[in-house]
C-alpha cells in the first residue's frame, strides 16, 4: 500500500537494516512550536511519496473553507495563543488555554488548533509539552460555541496516544507519566460526555481499542495501566 505525504517533493528516507532485509523510516527530531507556527495545515492527501511504487493517490479530502479564508486577526490570534500554551511562561499559558476555552469567534481557527494537538507523536518524550496539548485539547472540547464535527475523531486520536502508548518518556522511571495516562483518560470520557452524538460510531472502536490493548500480554504494564484508566474513565456500563 502507498505511503501518501502532504505536499513533500521527495522520497521519503528508508534505512536497511544489516542482519535482515528489513528496512525503516529514519524519524527526525521535530520543533513543535515551529510546527505549530507554521500555519501549515495539511490539505488532503497529496502525492504519493513513495518511488518505484505504481499506485492511484486517494482523491483529496475536503478542505474547510476556513482555512482558506483566515483573516490577519485570526492568525495573529493563533500565534500568539500557541506561543503562549507551548512557552515558558505558566500565567501566560494559562490565560491563552481560558480564552481558547470561551472565545466565540475562532470556529475558523479549530483545525489549525486540532492539528497543534496531533503533535503528540511527535513529542512523546516530552511529558510537558504534551500534557499542553492535552489542555489544548480539553479547551477546545469545553468551549461550547466549537462544533467539533470530525475533528473529534482526531482528537480522541490524540488522547488515546497518550494514554495508551509506551511513550518515550516512559522509560525515565522518575518521569510522571502515569498522570499523563489518568488525564488522558478523563479527557477520553469528556470527549464522548459532551459530544456523544459526534462520536456515537467512535465508541465501540474506542472501547474495543482498550480492551485489545488490555487484553495483550506484549504491551507493557504502562499501556495496560491507560487502558484500564480509560475503561474506568468511560463509566462501568
Amino acid at each position: 500500500q502507498a505511503v501518501c505525504g502532504y505536499g513533500s517533493q521527495d522520497a521519503l528516507p528508508f534505512r536497511a537494516i544489516k542482519e535482515g532485509e528489513l528496512y525503516f523510516q529514519e524519524d527526525r527530531e521535530v520543533n513543535l512550536v515551529e510546527l505549530a507556527l507554521a500555519t501549515n495545515i495539511p490539505k488532503g492527501c497529496a502525492e504519493t511519496a513513495v518511488r518505484g511504487v505504481t499506485c492511484v493517490s486517494p482523491p483529496p479530502a475536503a478542505v474547510p473553507s476556513a482555512v482558506s479564508t483566515l483573516t490577519d486577526d485570526l492568525l495573529k490570534y493563533y500565534q500568539h495563543i500557541t506561543r503562549a500554551v507551548l512557552g515558558d511562561d505558566p500565567q501566560l499559558m494559562k490565560v491563552a488555554l481560558q480564552d481558547l476555552q470561551t472565545n466565540s469567534k475562532i470556529a475558523a481557527l479549530l483545525p489549525y488548533f486540532v492539528y497543534v494537538v496531533s503533535g503528540v507523536k511527535s513529542v512523546s518524550h516530552d511529558l510537558e509539552q504534551l500534557n499542553r496539548l492535552l489542555h489544548i485539547a480539553r479547551s477546545l472540547i469545553q468551549n461550547p460555541f466549537l462544533c467539533l464535527g470530525s475533528y473529534v475523531r482526531s482528537l480522541v486520536g490524540s488522547v488515546m496516544y497518550c494514554a495508551l502508548e509506551p511513550l518515550a518518556a516512559s522509560i525515565n522511571p522518575l518521569n510522571d507519566h502515569w498522570t499523563l495516562r489518568d488525564y488522558a483518560a478523563m479527557l477520553l470520557s469528556r470527549i464522548f460526555w459532551t459530544h456523544g452524538d459526534l462520536a456515537s460510531g467512535l465508541y465501540p472502536q474506542t472501547l474495543l481499542s482498550l480492551q485489545k490493548v488490555l487484553a495483550d500480554p506484549v504491551r507493557p504494564l504502562c499501556s495496560h495501566y491507560g487502558a484500564v484508566a480509560g475503561l474506568h474513565a468511560l463509566g462501568w456500563q
